[in-house]
């Protein structure tokens, strides 16, 4: 199989159609070209698809944000962000920078491969040295540069007879009777639960790992260590001088402050840390498929929150495509690509705002998907109610008097279970008249043409009551104009009122 061609979709439609919905069935099928298309087709495998989906949210293979009119650059791509822990500010990866990266992990950063097994190995968090150590720096590059992991708790003792926690407690008590319990607890796990082949994960912070290595040698013990820590183990670096969100690693976790202790197996993302560690070829495997979903992309503005990635997101401009294109970023100084695995899903309701105003530039990197209401999901006989033809009559009259962008979806008469006809009142009270007293600005005599009329107060049979206003009651005798209309919304309105709105409404085949 080659390596799918990159998309960017942005489905479009009125409120309700349905775009949201659709985005996981668009997502699988990117991800998994290979994939039952029945699962993507068949509504009764709903549960199953979303299960998949999030199963691809919990890999980090798919990711999901809203835009809005606050939203940024800064939240996207990357920006200045206050680190507490370091009580300054420091550049920080947005979301699609923080995608991307995972999409690419075949960089300078990686060192080397390996194909672990997650059932025959641990999984290691250790800091090496801390952010109020003025020195840690030089620490974290002396281990990096002669591929040892160093502990800085456990004092001037060798333990390397100590084959047991006692034996270590024994040792540590004969010479810090008063020092603190972690100095122990952290010599036993650093030496005799790290073992040979497991993987250590340095930190940086709670939110990000900056190095990550594979055990491959015993504990030694050395004094005259430059670092002043004294004891050590051997690595093998797998990722150096890196910043991998942590997401990347453990599932819905963050690093914990201890200098080191072992993940719970549960809690690593085991899918996320084999795409960062192996080499997909080695085992002849497909290319991995990242999918970015982006819900409401005409909220935001997308010129501010794309910046120079508008260019780079076209699919001739990916890396690895004849016509690649990278950027240096402003905040970072990262020279910075995006991977031809990267597919972007936008939606957009055109309700909020015209297709034809969107950014053009947008309009051009972007494969448009109309998406309208299918009344064919809807149901005609509910107690002699038709709800299919009901809504087509709402929408041709909204389209008539307004435009087809502010038509309303199907989806707002699905719940997802057996509906009642209280259901369908109870949608037309809370959703439908709602959405059509903003379209038509409270202009009432239209609002009551799409609803098929109204009644006199009191008659249940409709949605809204009309009655007129007299004038001379008002005002006197002497007043000059005519009496008004004024028109209330039924508070309890019977089932009759839902076939009040498509009554007189005659589709084309009855025309003929």
């Amino acid at each position: 199989m080659t390596q799918p061609k990159p998309s960017n979709i942005i489905m479009y439609g009125p409120p309700g159609t349905g775009k949201t919905y659709h985005t996981i069935y668009k997502s699988l099928g990117l991800i998994d070209p290979l994939i039952d298309k029945d699962l993507l087709k068949n509504p009764n495998r709903r549960n199953e698809a979303v299960k998949l989906f999030n199963e691809y949210i919990e890999k980090n293979q798919i990711m999901f944000c809203t835009f809005h009119q606050s939203y940024s650059y800064e939240e996207f791509v990357e920006g200045y962000r206050f680190n507490p822990e370091k009580e300054g500010f420091e550049v920080k990866d947005g979301l699609f920078k923080t995608l991307c990266h995972l999409a690419n992990p075949q960089t300078s950063e990686r060192q080397t491969t390996y194909q672990f097994d997650e059932n025959e190995i641990n999984f290691f968090k250790m800091s090496l040295g801390n952010i109020y150590d003025s020195d840690a720096e030089h620490k974290f590059n002396y281990c990096i540069e002669n591929n040892v992991i160093a502990l800085g708790y456990g004092g001037a003792i060798d333990y390397t007879k100590c084959i047991d926690k006692n034996m270590i407690e024994e040792e540590f008590r004969a010479k810090y009777p008063k020092d603190t319990q972690f100095n122990i607890d952290a010599i036993e796990r650093f030496k005799n639960w790290m073992k040979e082949n497991d993987i250590v994960v340095i930190s940086s912070g709670n939110k990000k790992a900056r190095a990550i290595g594979r055990i491959n040698g015993e504990y030694y013990y050395n004094p005259d260590s430059e670092i002043g820590y004294k004891h050590f183990r051997s690595v093998e670096w797998l990722y150096t001088d890196t910043e991998l969100p942590v997401s990347s690693i453990l599932k819905g976790k963050r690093f914990s402050q201890q200098t080191i202790y072992m993940f719970y197996r549960e809690d690593i993302n085991v899918e996320s840390l084999r795409n960062l560690l192996t080499d997909q070829s080695e085992n002849n495997q497909e290319v991995r498929q990242y999918v970015l979903v982006i819900d409401e992309i005409n909220r935001g503005n997308v010129s501010k929150i794309f910046g120079e990635l508008i260019t780079l997101i076209e699919p001739d401009k990916r890396r690895g495509t004849k016509n690649e294109v990278s950027v240096t970023l402003p905040y970072s100084g990262d020279n910075f690509g995006v991977p031809n695995n990267v597919h972007i899903i936008g939606t957009m309701n055109t309700a909020d705002r015209s297709i034809a105003l969107l950014d053009t530039a947008l309009r051009r990197r972007f494969e448009f998907i109309e998406m309208m209401p299918n009344y064919t999901l809807l149901p005609t006989d509910i107690d002699g109610i038709n709800i299919q033809k009901m809504l087509r009559a709402i929408n041709d009259r909204i389209e008539y008097l307004f435009d087809r962008d502010h038509v309303i979806g199907h989806a707002l008469f699905l719940s997802g279970e057996k509906e009642s006809l209280s259901f369908y009142l109870e949608i037309m009270q809370t959703k439908v008249i709602p959405l059509l007293q903003e379209y038509f600005y409270d202009n009432w005599e239209q609002i009551e043409l799409v609803l098929g009329g109204s009644g006199n107060k009191g008659d249940n049979n409709f949605f809204l009551w009309r009655e007129e206003v007299d004038s001379v009651k008002l005002f006197g005798s002497n007043v000059r104009g005519n009496n008004k209309l004024k028109y209330i919304l039924n508070p309890s309105p019977s089932e009759r009122a839902l076939l009040k709105v498509y009554e007189k409404y005659m589709t084309d085949e009855e025309l003929e």
